[in-house]
């Protein structure tokens, strides 16, 4: 991997264990939410928390963004998103995620370095979906 991307990689990674670890705050308070007032209020703030934050950690700039930029062509989001594909996240959603951008992505016109990066994830995800070992 280019030294490029790395920043962007470490960002998606970092991002996924935040949404894990939200996500565990949730279950966590859930099991004691019925003890009374303040475990509740501690389940909410906890799936309030969630909520807030989900869209932006998922995909750097908000998922929603992106799709939109993928939409317009835009160069530089396809870096993002191809990168998200190679780093395979995961977390909550991330794999209906993963499917969306793949599919998208590769409606988007793309230089030479980006085409050779699809293929490579395209092939990782032929040798996924038949088993084989990478």
């Amino acid at each position: 991997m280019s030294d490029t991307r790395a920043p962007m990689e470490r960002l998606i990674r970092a991002n996924a264990d935040e949404i894990n670890r939200l996500r565990q705050a949730i279950r966590v308070a859930a099991g004691a939410r019925w003890r009374g007032p303040e475990e509740m209020q501690r389940h909410a703030a906890a799936c309030a928390e969630f909520n807030h934050r989900y869209e932006r950690l998922a995909f750097p700039g908000g998922y929603a963004n992106a799709l939109r930029q993928l939409a317009g062509h835009d160069p530089n989001t396809v870096d993002v998103v191809l990168t998200f594909l190679e780093v395979r996240p995961f977390f909550f959603r991330s794999g209906y995620m993963w499917k969306t951008l793949l599919k998208r992505v590769q409606r988007v016109p793309m230089g030479v370095k980006q085409r050779a990066r699809m293929k490579k994830i395209l092939d990782a995800y032929a040798a996924y979906r038949a088993g084989i070992p990478l």
